[in-house]
């Protein structure tokens, strides 16, 4: 048998990092199946420390219609001369929280609240800041672009689009977006069970008269208030004193009620130290060691199927393994947890932003990693999104610019691991994204092609159209054909508006007015809405008893790259 000299010297210590990727080895899938063995009805305010029970998708979308981005005057402007003032009559008010439906033309404007439904016509808003009203006419200082200030249905979120797979981590931004949809109650797991002991005779609970040699116990306390603030359920054990068969006994009897059991002390290679020997004696070791200071002789084992972290009994050994190990490792193991400590990236941007120069934007963006480094996917870029930001993991902030182009390099800072993602770069009604077990980022681009070759040998999923680049890329796990129609209410197609990829399918004259939307469900409901006459969109999307004009056949790719 080794000496205990002998066997720290075989001791291979772990960077916490390498620990972590150890543990996920052994446990694969093992803790989040574990939790989601019991799925119960739960208000969405109550979701804390939970996992989402079942894909939940997007029951409407947001906006469900045209509205504004701020207080001003909605307008119809045409091609015009950058800077030069232009005078409109005010037709009417239209205010947040009514349904006004109305209707205005060349010359004339309604007065809109930030959040309001923007009258049939509008294609601009000027802001109250850049304007002067004169009796009952309003007076622009300068011409607004078509399309600014407007917020665009469903560029939030579509109807039909995954909010959370099955296994999300239910946290404060997604209790927000499902409350924005409607969902009060949903399906969700039980909430993660963790068990806290501390170990030695030496050890006395806060309040108890201390005798010679004994001190009060505080471990415990941090790890018990730390798991707490997870919404975890804590089981707390007390304090078992030395000798194996005691800690034998509490350890199987928290291994039991726990899924996750962390001790405190007893993890030297001391004659008293046993905490190790019972994990061996009924289970494995894992990981035993650390290189870390404080903290290095802590292992992690499983028994039972229960995870079990020991820690050694230097209160600051705690408060260190908890932070840089334990958390982190939750995370990675996919249960719900917030590490304090951030990592930042450099990465590149998947798509244009645009920003108001005068002010700093905090981006949330959703990472994915390629072959010639991180894309940062721009999620919930304006003020009123929020159904779309729990596809994000991280946030960069931009300034000084008036966009930030595709490729732009920024700076990401990391507060969640990357869920497994689908890179979804067409509209799709066809495929079924509830069943992957994974996020759906839509990404509207120029350049498709482009994209998919970054992400080549990525392992990530993406969706895209043979019409974006011409045939199947990578290994092809699903195939759906749909036609691209022109679809109308009947009548001329004066104002069209058409999904962005299919821009360049169809030629119209110079005189009908065209809108390019970056969502299928957008074009859709203008159409709906009488915002336009005609929609260039998948056929999947053509719903109502709509009239339509088929204009070609496309294949549609699930692949992994």
């Amino acid at each position: 048998m080794k000496s205990p000299v002998a066997w720290r010297e075989a001791v291979i210590l772990l960077y916490p990092e390498e620990a972590i990727e150890k543990v996920r080895e052994a446990l694969g899938h093992a803790m989040v199946e574990r939790i989601l063995g019991e799925v119960r009805e739960v208000d969405v305010r109550d979701l804390t420390g939970r996992l989402i029970g079942e894909p939940l998708k997007a029951p409407m979308s947001l906006p469900p219609t045209l509205k504004s981005t701020l207080d001003g005057y909605a307008v119809r402007v045409g091609p015009h001369t950058p800077g030069s003032p232009l005078r409109f009559r005010v037709k009417g008010y239209s205010r947040i929280g009514l349904d006004v439906e109305a209707s205005i033309g060349f010359g004339e404007c309604f007065y809109v609240d930030t959040g309001a439904r923007v009258p049939i016509g509008a294609n601009a808003i000027i802001p109250v800041e850049d304007s002067e009203k004169y009796g009952d006419y309003v007076i622009a200082r300068r011409a607004p672009k078509i399309g600014e200030g407007l917020a665009m249905p469903a560029s939030d979120i579509a109807e039909g689009d995954l909010v959370v797979h099955r296994g999300s981590k239910a946290y404060p931004e997604v209790a927000a977006a499902l409350a924005s949809l409607g969902y009060r109650r949903v399906k969700a797991s039980r909430r993660v069970k963790v068990a806290v002991l501390a170990v030695g005779r030496e050890l006395v609970e806060p309040g108890e008269p201390l005798r010679p040699g004994d001190v009060y116990e505080s471990s415990r306390s941090y790890v018990i208030s730390r798991f707490k603030l997870e919404g975890y359920d804590v089981i707390d054990m007390g304090i078992v004193g030395d000798g194996f068969e005691p800690l034998a006994e509490a350890l199987y009897k928290a291994a039991e009620a726990a899924d996750i059991v962390v001790t405190c002390g007893g993890t030297s290679v001391g004659a008293e130290d046993y905490t190790y020997k019972v994990i061996e004696s009924r289970g494995s070791i894992v990981v035993r060691g650390l290189k870390v200071k404080p903290g290095k002789p802590t292992k992690v084992g499983i028994l039972g199927g229960s995870l079990i972290i020991a820690l050694s009994g230097n209160p600051r050994a705690a408060v260190n393994v908890t932070e840089s190990f334990i958390i982190p490792l939750l995370d990675k193991l996919g249960l719900p947890s917030t590490p304090r400590g951030y990592e930042v990236v450099e990465a590149r941007l998947a798509a244009p932003v645009k920003l108001d120069p005068k002010r700093r934007l905090k981006m949330p963006a959703a990472l994915v990693r390629g072959k010639g480094g991180f894309l940062a996917v721009p999620v919930a870029v304006e003020s009123y999104m929020i159904a779309s930001l729990p596809k994000a993991d991280s946030e960069t902030e931009l300034e000084g610019l008036e966009e930030a182009p595709r490729g732009y390099t920024v700076k990401l800072r990391i507060y969640r691991s990357p869920d497994p993602t689908i890179v979804s770069l067409i509209d799709t009604k066809l495929i079924d994204f509830g069943k992957t077990g994974s996020r759906v980022v839509s990404l509207t681009t120029d350049n498709p092609l482009e994209i998919l070759r970054e992400l080549e040998n990525s392992g990530v999923l993406a969706v895209f159209s043979s019409l974006q680049v011409g045939g199947p890329v990578g290994e092809v796990l699903e195939e759906a054909t749909r036609r691209v129609v022109i679809a109308s209410k009947g009548g001329d197609c004066r104002r069209t508006a058409v999904y962005k990829p299919y821009i360049k399918l169809e030629a119209f004259e110079e005189s009908v007015e065209t809108i390019t939307v970056n969502r299928a469900e957008t074009a859709r409901i203008l159409l709906r809405q009488n915002y336009v006459d005609c929609a260039v969109i998948p056929e999947d999307y053509a719903v109502d008893g709509l009239k339509l004009e088929p204009k070609l056949g496309e294949r549609i790719f699930l692949a992994r790259l």
